[in-house]
């Protein structure tokens, strides 16, 4: 995966009203796993954790 910091991404649903758009803030490690801390580009104070893989998984998250 490339390198991510301050890209956005999308959350993949058939739904075009659930399709929620975040931006990478910073990688992460835990346990030897690498996360990626992420927000909504509207609420910029919450942030949500979420491994590395997840957003390379095609069928979860789409890079923009």
């Amino acid at each position: 995966m490339d390198f991510i910091i301050n890209k956005i991404v999308q959350k993949v649903s058939d739904n075009k009203i659930n399709r929620i758009r975040y931006k990478v803030k910073r990688l992460k490690t835990i346990s030897g796993i690498t996360h990626v801390v992420i927000s909504e580009i509207n609420d910029e104070k919450s942030e949500m954790l979420v491994a590395l893989s997840v957003l390379g998984d095609k069928n979860k998250f789409k890079i923009l």
